[in-house]
C-alpha cells in the first residue's frame, strides 16, 4: 500500500490562479510531470503534477496540487503520495515533506488550512 498525505487549503485571493500555479512551478524542486487547466462558467482550474526522487531513502514521490478558482473562493488540494521504500514502504516523511513544500509556498499567498478559515 503506498503512503500518502493530503492537505486541503483555502485562499483569500491575494494573487490569481495563474500567478500561484507559476509560483508552484518555479518554487517546487521537482520535476512538472502534467499540467491540465479548465474552465467551466465562472471556475478555473488546474491541475499540476510532479515528481522528485529523495535520496534519503532512494523513492521517487509525486505532488499533485488541484487549484480550483471562483469569483468567491480559492482551494488548493495537495496530495503526496509514494516515497516509500524497500518491504515495508517506509517513506520517512518524504510524501509529507513534498505535500508540505507545495502547503508552505501558498500560504505565503493568504492560503490556510479549511479549518481555519473564516
Amino acid at each position: 500500500m503506498m503512503s500518502s498525505v493530503s492537505i486541503r487549503l483555502r485562499g483569500s485571493h491575494a494573487a490569481g490562479i495563474e500567478a500561484l500555479a507559476n509560483v508552484l512551478k518555479e518554487e517546487i524542486n521537482a520535476e512538472l510531470i502534467a499540467e491540465s487547466w479548465r474552465s467551466l462558467h465562472d471556475v478555473r482550474v488546474v491541475l499540476l503534477s510532479f515528481e522528485r526522487y529523495f535520496f534519503r531513502n532512494g523513492s521517487y514521490a509525486s505532488l499533485t496540487v488541484l487549484l480550483t478558482e471562483s469569483q468567491d473562493m480559492q482551494t488548493a488540494d495537495i496530495v503526496g503520495s509514494g516515497g516509500g521504500e524497500g518491504l515495508f514502504n517506509i517513506s520517512w516523511g518524504a510524501n509529507s515533506d513534498f505535500a508540505e513544500m507545495a502547503a508552505e509556498l501558498l500560504r505565503k499567498y493568504g492560503f490556510c488550512e479549511e479549518s481555519q478559515w473564516p
